[in-house]
């Protein structure tokens, strides 16, 4: 199973071939996906959200975040993420451990019937004061 990483996250999931959205729609049926959710909070302690345009959870309010890819450490996937998300590279020693949390969604990327979608957050969600 050979997914090009690279394209989905320079072009989003709807880029994927046919052939490799169904092999990763098999990763979403069989396992966790495991993600870091980035809480940014100002002075007056608001929390910065977006509205999630794509699956799951489409049309919610959420936190930046993404996954994290299979051999990426921890610390590589703070930045990258952070800088996809939102513009900026901050390295995960800026940010405080917040917490593990899990979500999980009714329905998955592709909107695929009888999948669902686990994101585990597993001691990756970091508050970042900024």
């Amino acid at each position: 199973m050979d997914i090009d990483w690279k394209k989905i996250l320079i072009g989003g999931l709807n880029s994927l071939k046919m052939n490799d959205s169904e092999n990763f729609l098999q990763i979403v049926d069989s396992t966790p996906l495991v993600s870091i959710d980035l809480i940014l909070e100002d002075p007056q302690e608001r929390v910065l959200l977006g509205m999630r345009n794509n699956r799951p959870a489409q049309g919610f309010w959420f936190v930046p975040g993404g996954s994290i890819r299979k051999n990426e450490r921890l610390y590589d996937a703070f930045k990258r993420i952070s800088s996809i998300e939102l513009g900026a590279e901050i390295a995960i020693t800026n940010a405080t451990l917040v917490g593990a949390f899990d979500h999980i969604y009714k329905d998955n990327f592709l909107g695929a019937r009888g999948i669902n979608t686990h994101y585990v957050n597993d001691n990756n969600a970091r508050k970042i004061i900024g």
